[in-house]
């Protein structure tokens, strides 16, 4: 699951009503009019609407956002866009990324911000252990690779990484088989078209793969094995947008602070949210199995604690140097506070 590749201006943009019916908690403010002076945010998701956005989703439904003063309205990409170009073109103000993605994207001097993680799962490469040819990380060594940036660096950096940590240090990085997938991740296994893919959140892509029939659907965590932990997702805008918005911001971080405690805390009110945007009714059998099991899976995902430190970006940043994923002299010129601010996470 990742990866903001190529822009696509079509999009799907989802509203909803001035006033949130399910803002029945005896919350003293859901008696205020708010909706009527709020502030419109347009945030663009990084995917097609998963569990992963479950805050945005309670937020939205239980009205949350209507007690901060704010509209926000979710646009899912048609397909994979470019978040900054759509913030400078005015038709985002927020968008969804993971940090690998907004560390690239610095690398590469574009006007990217982070400001608030919303969710860590675990994570890293799939694979078929029913297939019994890969046991371990350095078994993976000379396999073909399936991966959204295909034939890009990303997919052989992580595996080898991981095949180097495993203790095999001779595995030619041209020996890695490469196709693009996208992110069919376990059709592309179950095709017979990879022997492994990646990037995968293991609440997502592992259920999947069990509910379309990959019984012994297995993965190496990154954090395991030698690879920056990125399975994560974050909040960025550009710089300019942030200090204009600062104070908004610092809302919607609230906002989706509090939509955590309720998925936490009430769990069963969050599934029923969920599943009345996500229509799971209308759903074919399969797809409501997924639905189920990604669902329960990502609910321990999301922190309550939205900052994020220096010195992961710097590792992670190292980690891009040395795998040549980015340009090291360009990189030299760049802080971490360029690209990632506590400032409203907090």
């Amino acid at each position: 699951m990742t990866t903001l590749m190529r822009i696509s201006v079509a999009m799907v943009a989802i509203s909803y009503p001035a006033k949130a019916q399910e803002c029945t908690d005896g919350n003293p403010s859901c008696a205020l009019d708010n909706q009527s002076h709020a502030t419109k945010i347009r945030l663009g998701l990084e995917w097609f609407t998963n569990p992963d956005h479950l805050p945005l989703i309670v937020a939205q439904k239980h009205g949350i956002f209507q007690d901060f003063g704010l509209d926000v309205e979710l646009v899912e990409p048609a397909d994979h866009w470019e978040a900054e170009e759509e913030i400078l073109a005015g038709r985002l103000d927020v968008a969804v990324t993971e940090p690998l993605h907004l560390a690239q994207d610095a690398a590469k001097g574009k006007p990217v911000l982070g400001f608030s993680r919303f969710l860590h799962t675990d994570g890293g490469v799939l694979y078929d252990a029913g297939r019994g040819d890969i046991h371990r990380p350095a078994d993976m060594c000379g396999k073909t690779i399936s991966y959204p940036g295909s034939p890009g660096k990303g997919g052989p950096a992580i595996v080898n990484t991981m095949v180097k940590a495993d203790g095999k240090l001779d595995c030619d990085l041209e020996s890695y088989g490469k196709y693009n997938g996208g992110f069919f991740h376990t059709d592309a296994l179950q095709s017979g078209k990879a022997d492994v893919a990646t990037l995968i959140f293991w609440n997502f892509e592992m259920p999947e793969a069990i509910a379309k029939g990959m019984t012994n659907a297995s993965f190496f965590s990154l954090k395991e094995w030698g690879v920056p932990d990125f399975c994560q997702l974050v909040l960025m805008t550009t710089p300019m947008h942030f200090e204009k918005m600062k104070p908004i911001l610092r809302k919607l971080v609230l906002s989706m602070r509090r939509a955590t405690g309720i998925i936490h805390q009430r769990p069963d009110l969050a599934r029923d949210y969920y599943y009345q945007y996500v229509n799971k009714k209308s759903a074919e059998e399969t797809q409501q199995d997924i639905i189920d099991a990604t669902f329960t899976a990502t609910i321990p995902a999301f922190p309550n604690d939205n900052s994020m430190s220096k010195e992961y970006y710097d590792h992670l940043m190292t980690w891009l140097i040395e795998t040549e994923q980015v340009d090291k002299a360009a990189v030299s010129k760049i802080d971490v506070s360029s690209y990632w601010t506590n400032d409203v996470s907090w």
